[in-house]
């Protein structure tokens, strides 16, 4: 009794050991963590929005709440197989574009790093 817990301890591990090698857990971790993250910044911001709702600028706040719970459910439901293919068909596509959109991001990293 004792050796077959110990084989499906083992094999738990070893399931596991796949996941993390492939990604799946590791990555779902992440996406889970950022989602909820997100989620709990635009729950922040309806909040201070419910509290000062004549201040102008609390059309955009709500907006923004919006935006970022947006954000959170499309990180839960992406597909990192889907996104690959379609980045890779797209810069296939539009490799001039692709080179100036990657050298800007390089440039405004740089200088965010920078400082």
């Amino acid at each position: 009794m004792d050796q077959m817990n110990r084989n499906d301890e083992l094999s738990a591990g070893l399931q596991s050991t796949r996941e993390t090698d492939r990604g799946g857990s590791t990555f779902e971790t992440v996406k889970t963590t950022f989602a909820d993250k997100l989620h709990d910044a635009a729950s922040a911001i309806q909040q201070k929005v419910a509290g000062n709702e004549s201040s102008p600028a609390s059309g955009y706040a709500g907006q923004a709440a919006g935006w970022l719970d947006d954000a959170a459910d499309y990180i839960r439901k992406v597909d990192p197989q889907k996104v690959k293919s379609d980045v890779k068909d797209q810069v296939r596509r539009n490799p001039g574009r692709s080179l100036l959109v990657a050298g800007a991001a390089g440039l405004v990293l740089g200088i965010l790093l920078r400082r």
